[in-house]
């Protein structure tokens, strides 16, 4: 492991903090939408929000350096495609 890549720690942290935040979000909104605001939303989406961040804890853990190296290969393609200006 390089210097500049995080250390397992941060990882497992970072994991555990996006994927409160995005399966938050994310399962709020879809079902708000599949539902509406009925009597038991809230036991629906804590129900769904439970799943979803146990599946997702792990995927980005995994999928976050694969998506930070995806990222740095198309910044660096996309630097190389712009002009320079000369």
């Amino acid at each position: 492991m390089s210097s500049t890549e995080p250390t397992r720690t941060f990882r497992i942290t970072f994991a555990l903090i996006m994927g409160f935040l995005m399966v938050g979000v994310v399962t709020f909104v879809t079902t708000a939408v599949n539902f509406g605001w009925q009597a038991g939303f809230f036991a629906y989406w804590g129900k769904t929000y439970l799943v979803g961040y146990v599946a997702a804890v792990p995927a980005i853990y995994v999928f976050a350096p694969v998506a930070r190296g995806l990222t740095n290969t198309v910044l660096k393609l996309s630097h190389q495609a712009m002009p320079t200006g000369h």
